[in-house]
């Protein structure tokens, strides 16, 4: 039984990535080509996918080197019976002059506990990587960018710790339809030295912190950022001004925010200091009424809460006229209560209907499927 279950979940892969499928398990009641991530990669070539089933165990980095991969895993909360996710102790992207390339690859459906190093300088003559797309991950620890880097698109996924940046340049960045959520016990910042940025883009994303008094101390910007664009976004219990200079504010709201410090216009309208752009539609210190507001200002960091928005400021008020935050699209990936889970098809169960089988008799099982695209 267990092999048909393995069977068929790896035709599903298969036909999804339409590419070499290698699956990698460290959990020794389900079986896997291999036991460890960086050994599935290593077995494969330019364009390959390498599957990770959830597991109970904590896998292994591994590094993307020399080669366009597809790792993906079940989701960061999977929707399905059994619903174990792939942690995993970090990741490392380099784009090496030894041959090959990292750039194209694309990381789903992982929980990095450890440093995720997206663009590393470890070698002399490493160079910064290329279309990197992270889609329904969850961030635990920081994400360093060691070198310049351009065409990241982050989509579905959750940071619970910061961003860092080199002096280097970045373009061409798209966070979309994330959730940031600040531990002011862990960090007081999200994102640090974004300095030198090209097309840099927040677009549609919920920032908010456990700090239900707001104030100037919970920056979402760390070391002067600047030249960015930021549009659709909430920023609740969260100071977005702070450090930011030169970038364009345009349909954000901000909420909840202490207006008695010094930096009280910066904690309400950070389109109006730091010689930001106010690009019009952006909406100062009021609750933007999503489902759950009280529990989301009352210190709870967990994304399967109710962010979505019935009526009151932020309702239809994006550029675009959604609701502002997350998004919650009827059709195609952008729709947060799919986040949770890989956009890979799944197995949401499996179920023998027949409790005894005579010598020679058929067994009948019962398989649901679910995909959340």
């Amino acid at each position: 039984m267990k092999k048909y279950y393995l069977f068929l979940f790896a035709i599903i892969v298969a036909s999804y990535s339409q590419a070499t499928v290698r699956t990698v398990s460290s959990n020794p009641s389900t079986i896997g080509q291999f036991s460890t991530i960086q050994a599935a990669i290593d077995a494969s070539a330019d364009s390959d996918t390498v599957y990770v089933y959830g597991s109970p165990n904590v896998y292994a980095g591994f590094d993307i080197v020399d080669k366009r991969i597809t790792v993906i895993g079940p989701g960061w909360a999977p929707d399905k019976n059994l619903p174990l996710s792939a942690i995993v102790n970090g990741v490392n992207i380099r784009n090496s002059p030894a041959g090959g390339s990292p750039d194209g690859s694309e990381l789903h459906g992982l929980i990095f506990v450890s440093t995720a190093t997206l663009s590393r300088n470890a070698v002399t003559g490493d160079f910064g990587v290329n279309n990197i797309r992270i889609i329904r991950c969850q961030f635990n620890l920081n994400i360093e960018f060691q070198l310049a880097a351009s065409g990241f698109l982050f989509e579905g996924c959750l940071f619970y710790h910061y961003l860092n940046f080199s002096s280097s340049t970045y373009q061409n960045f798209l966070f979309q339809n994330n959730m940031f959520f600040f531990n002011t016990g862990a960090v007081s910042f999200m994102v640090n030295s974004l300095t030198n940025s090209v097309n840099v883009r927040f677009d549609h994303n919920l920032f908010y912190s456990n700090n239900n008094s707001g104030g100037s101390t919970i920056a979402l910007f760390s070391s002067n950022c600047r030249f960015l664009t930021l549009t659709n976004n909430i920023f609740n219990q969260v100071n977005a001004g702070l450090n930011l200079s030169f970038s364009t504010f345009s349909n954000n709201i901000t909420n909840n925010i202490t207006l008695n410090s010094a930096n009280a216009i910066s904690n309400a309208t950070p389109w109006a200091v730091n010689s930001n752009v106010d690009g019009g539609g952006n909406i100062a210190n009021t609750s933007p009424a999503m489902a759950d507001q009280a529990i989301i200002n009352g210190n709870n960091g967990s994304p399967l809460l109710n962010f979505t928005i019935a009526s009151g400021p932020a309702n239809n008020s994006g550029s675009d006229g959604k609701d502002l935050g997350l998004l919650f699209d009827a059709v195609g990936s952008l729709n947060w209560t799919n986040s949770r889970n890989s956009r890979l098809p799944r197995i949401f169960s499996m179920n023998i209907t027949t409790p005894t089988v005579t010598p020679g008799g058929n067994l009948s099982v019962t398989v649901e499927a679910r995909k959340s695209n």
